[in-house]
């Protein structure tokens, strides 16, 4: 097969092929860039109005924490009323507080408790958006190709990671502010009209048969746990997102005590692991099939532990920069081969609740792990706390590898 035909027949251009998934990806892609404009503006406007690292820690906060507590509430009523419809309803409010920020920011009436409350409110709104908008995925295309097209909107979103903070660059120094949380309100309005036209199913449940929301948190709840292979999985996700994302918040400290490096030196370093996470993403889409991906996660996720282990006991910066892309292709390709995982194996009508719930360790485990690490950290250095908890998830990883092989033909498997 030449090069043309594999680019052609590949996961890729199979994604592409479906108008839904098309129009989705136009959405989901604008959504992410809006969302790291929203964060380099706020981020901005914190620092001019407060000159404080600790009010920037809780904007940064203020736009997680939301997800840990509503992440399972918002997977409850995704699968109770409807994936796309919770998007859409979720996106339009979403956009309602970034046209507040701005038109405060225009009338010089914003202060920084007000930036504070609109942020926690906007991270509340996009906890009941990434559940919708992950388990929407499973609609758009078929399930052969779910692989390449969760694998797509992964880079998407480290492609964003790189493009939203360069406009917000370029708006606030030739605009301000206010036009920068202006245009993110205004990409969330126009997102919710496209979702309009996609063709789709939207899934959720009758009114006769619907429980209470408990009822249905716990069933879905009994759902992951029971589901060997889909507990497993959870198992995994913890070990990338507790016991080895936490470096990336420690890089700063990396770049100044262990490098002797400024700011340009975290940027350095930070973009190593962006690109080669946008590079792992773009190889998994390009791949596009669930056969094998356990034996890559187990791999990737090995690959992860021992980059971070290395970098945490280099000191020359350059290696630790090619150490920082490999953990980057190797934690977004353990983060998609799990995700895809769980959605070529999850019955639908759970699929929300057990989706939010993988959510919330990608959200809460990195925060939690940061928080220890950093707490360690202080009082012996911050390369040692790393590599000790890298050296933790290498354990779990010991462990549940043959549990996991055991388990690969039954969700990779596509019906």
């Amino acid at each position: 097969m030449n090069n043309k035909n594999k680019l052609r027949d590949g996961g890729i251009a199979r994604a592409f092929s479906s108008r839904n998934f098309r129009l989705f990806w136009y959405g989901h892609f604008s959504f992410i860039i809006g969302v790291w404009v929203n964060r380099a503006s706020v981020a901005w406007l914190t620092w001019d109005m407060t000159g404080s690292e600790t009010w920037l820690g809780y904007m940064g906060a203020a736009s997680m924490v939301p997800m840990l507590f509503l992440g399972p509430l918002s997977g409850a009523t995704a699968d109770r009323y409807g994936h796309r419809r919770q998007l859409q309803i979720a996106t339009a409010i979403g956009g309602v507080f970034p046209f507040i920020m701005a038109t405060m920011v225009y009338t010089e009436t914003i202060t920084p408790i007000a930036l504070l409350v609109l942020t926690l409110l906007g991270g509340s709104t996009r906890a009941f958006n990434v559940p919708a908008r992950n388990a929407m995925v499973h609609a758009l295309v078929d399930k052969k190709d779910i692989s390449a097209v969760i694998a797509v909107n992964g880079a998407s979103y480290h492609s964003g990671n790189f493009i939203g903070p360069a406009i917000a660059g370029v708006v606030l120094f030739y605009g301000s502010v206010a036009i920068a949380l202006y245009a993110y309100a205004a990409v969330s309005f126009g997102v919710v009209i496209l979702y309009k036209f996609l063709d789709i199913e939207d899934g959720g449940t009758e009114k006769k048969d619907r429980k209470s929301i408990g009822a249905e948190l716990a069933e879905g709840f009994r759902y992951a746990y029971n589901h060997t292979g889909i507990r497993n999985l959870m198992i995994m996700t913890a070990i990338v997102t507790l016991f080895l994302q936490p470096y990336m918040e420690m890089l700063p400290a990396f770049a100044t005590e262990i490098f002797g490096r400024k700011v340009e030196g975290y940027a350095m370093l930070a973009t190593s692991a962006g690109l080669g996470a946008m590079f792992g993403g773009l190889w998994l889409a390009q791949r596009g099939r669930t056969e094998g991906l356990m034996r890559i996660l187990l791999v990737s996720t090995l690959i992860g532990v021992l980059s971070v282990i290395a970098f945490s006991q280099t000191s020359n910066f350059y290696l630790a920069m090619a150490e920082m892309f490999l953990s980057g292709i190797a934690l977004v390709s353990s983060g998609i081969c799990t995700l895809s995982l769980i959605q070529n194996s999850v019955d639908a009508n759970v699929r929300g609740r057990v989706i939010s719930f993988n959510g919330i360790l990608v959200t809460g485990g990195p925060a939690l792990g940061a928080i220890i690490i950093g707490t360690v950290a202080e009082r012996y250095g911050v390369q040692n706390p790393v590599m000790v908890s890298a050296l933790l998830g290498l354990v779990i990883w010991l462990i549940m590898v043959r549990p996991n092989m055991k388990q690969a033909a039954r969700l990779e498997i596509a019906d």
